[in-house]
């Protein structure tokens, strides 16, 4: 990343001197030895320079080479030493502007790393890689717009610089763009095919866009370019875990450990493999560890609240979990009104702003009826696909649906004046900080009653029967979904025996899977595209049937907030939202939890699964032969 920096150096080494030695000659070596030299020689070649410096203390270019040595070797309050005494030799140094710019941003000294970068590209606007430098900045500050900005006027310069296009693609990533990050580190890689961060970051971006098997040819390749890098080695071992290939993740984790023992990212990878494999205890340690070599590591406090709520610990829970605002990938939004941070609401208007995916906000709703009692009035912001349910569950509150992605606060402008804003993960920190904080409801979302009255018409014309809802396939790659899916046939075969209509409730089922399953079971599956083209639609069909079986996926959550009986199939480690032990969630009083006892073994909680919905058949059969029908649900 500073190239540039040594580029400037080397102009300046050339200067052609005044006498006949050129005094900077030695300079003009000992920079081009540096770069490969070994920690020994590198040793030698400090102690060198300041015996340079300490003849030739006016001169510029020995501040700045030495400037940038510190740099290379991390040893950024003596770099940022050098380079302000070569600006205060010669304040208009492009290498010491774009060189202190770099240093401030490793020191997370932002506003004063933009000046810099700001200075320097002023001296030479056209220089593509001070562009790449100020760019980076402002990714570090959040600001995806100037960022891409600056990374596009840096190819508009120079096409082909590798690290504008791998930093837009960077871009792309926060934007949750998964295809334009992958296409812009395609062409990162086309320009230099040998940058191993570019394949790393490729690699995120294919799970990002579930190419989970391509994600790991590029995280490999990463390895094979760049074998002493510690980084490469934790995103290898990250995606591994993802694949639930446990022994060669912490393979990967362990040479990263050797190569960077001090290394954040490690730590934090390690946390979590140890939860993915229910090494509950080293997760832990590893991350407070991590925790006391930085206390601002917030992906390590975010892993360690996840790890508190998944063991039911709630109080400490949720005020770690808040460090997820602080996280690389993290998209902190910024409002006028202040954050509420539990108060008194009494006579405010308060915001609750979206974060995170549709199972979470359906999760963290049940919040909501606590505020609807305190406030004044509720704005609640949330996916188009949820706004139609939310506002018909809590018709006292105002439900904007909105793409949360879309930049500006015009949206607000025709909402009461809002005083007081909280995202609304963070409604629990405040609501449920003990298990008995959590309400015994019988549903507090409400589907649309004509939807569901015309579903069971529907269902009706299948013929008599339990009418079981299913959904097998939950979760992406980087969030578990290996572990926590599987397989339609495995599904079917297990409850066939009971003798219920099966109907699909899987939004993405395919003709072909549906088709392959009933060709390998016997059973056929009812499919119904438009009944779970949204989240509306998915209740009035979830409030219609009987019951549901499910795997960890929004439609558990959905299930559970309208309060209809349903099965989740929980895998052995599951993530914390379904705790560690227990049949029981206290979310969802209405469901109930069959576990794995062995990972990737669903035998056993198939079985109690199938005898849960025998249960019900039988039931209903008993309530058939007494010619007694069954009240219809509300």
């Amino acid at each position: 990343m500073l190239g540039n920096l040594f580029r400037e150096v080397a102009r300046q080494l050339r200067r052609p001197a005044e006498q006949p030695h050129n005094p900077l000659e030695e300079l003009d070596r000992w920079a081009a030895e540096f770069r490969s030299a070994g920690e020994g020689r590198r040793a030698e070649l400090f102690t060198a320079l300041d015996d340079w410096i300490a003849r030739q203390p006016e001169r510029i270019e020995g501040w700045t080479l030495r400037a940038d040595w510190h740099t290379r070797s991390s040893r950024y309050h003596a770099a940022e030493d050098d380079y302000r005494r070569a600006l205060r030799l010669d304040p208009n140094s492009v290498a010491a502007q774009e060189g202190i710019g770099w240093v401030l941003l490793r020191a997370g000294r932002l506003d004063e790393a933009y000046l810099h970068m700001e200075t320097a590209h002023k001296r030479q606007p056209m220089d593509a890689d001070i562009l790449v430098h100020w760019g980076l900045v402002c990714l570090e500050a959040g600001d995806l717009a100037q960022a891409a900005d600056k990374f596009q006027r840096a190819i508009d310069r120079s096409p082909r610089n590798s690290h504008a296009w791998h930093n837009l693609g960077l871009v792309a990533l926060r934007a949750g763009d998964a295809g334009r990050g992958i296409a812009h580190m395609r062409r990162a890689i086309e320009f230099d095919p040998a940058m191993g961060i570019a394949h790393s970051n490729l690699a995120l971006a294919c799970r990002d866009a579930q190419m989970l098997d391509e994600g790991l040819q590029e995280a490999r390749r990463a390895v094979e370019l760049k074998p002493g890098n510690a980084r490469c080695r934790v995103i290898l071992g990250d995606l591994l875990t993802d694949a639930g290939d446990f022994a060669a993740a912490e393979q990967a984790l362990d040479e990263a450990a050797r190569l960077d023992p001090a290394d954040a990212g490690m730590r934090v990878g390690f946390g979590k493999l140890f939860m993915a494999c229910g090494r509950y205890d080293e997760a832990q340690a590893v991350l407070e560890q991590a925790l006391q070599a930085d206390p601002d590591e917030a992906e390590a406090a975010a892993g360690l609240g996840q790890l508190q709520l998944l063991r039911g610990r709630f109080d400490t829970g949720w005020s770690l979990y808040e460090a997820r605002w602080r996280t690389p990938t993290a998209q902190p939004r910024s409002f006028q009104a202040p954050r509420w941070q539990g108060e008194n609401l009494s006579g405010k208007t308060l915001l609750v702003h979206a974060e995170q995916g549709l199972g979470d906000i359906i999760l963290f709703s049940g919040c909501i009826p606590d505020l609807i009692a305190q406030a004044q009035h509720v704005v609640v912001e949330t996916y188009p696909r949820l706004a139609a349910l939310l506002q018909r569950s809590f018709p006292q509150a105002t439900v904007v649906g909105r793409d949360v992605r879309e930049p500006g606060q015009a949206w607000l402008a025709s909402l009461p004046p809002i005083e007081l804003q909280v995202p609304i993960g963070s409604l629990p920190l405040w609501l449920r900080r003990a298990r008995e904080d959590f309400p015994r409801h019988t549903g507090y979302r409400k589907a649309d009653p004509q939807r569901v009255a015309a579903m069971r018409d529907q269902l009706a014309a299948l013929g008599p029967g339990l009418k079981l809802g299913i959904a097998w396939r939950g979760g992406l790659a980087r969030t578990a979904g290996v572990q926590r899916s599987l397989g339609l046939a495995q599904l079917l075969g297990a409850l066939a025996p009971a003798g219920a209509r099966l109907i699909s409730l899987q939004h993405d089922a395919t003709d072909t899977e549906l088709t392959h399953a009933q060709e390998a079971t016997g059973v056929m599956v009812t499919h119904w595209p438009e009944a779970v083209a949204d989240q509306d639609a998915a209740a009035a069909l979830t409030c219609a049937l009987d019951a549901v079986i499910t795997v960890c996926q929004t439609q558990a959550h959905l299930t559970g907030a309208l309060g209809q009986p349903g099965c989740v199939l929980v895998p052995r480690y599951p993530n914390w939202r379904y705790g560690l032990h227990g049949d029981s969630l206290p979310w969802y009083p209405s469901l109930q939890l069959k576990r794995q006892a062995a990972q990737n073994d669903w035998t056993p909680a198939l079985a109690e699964a199938a005898a849960w919905v025998s249960a019900w058949v039988a039931g209903l059969k008993a309530e058939e032969a007494m010619d007694d029908p069954r009240e219809p649900r509300p």
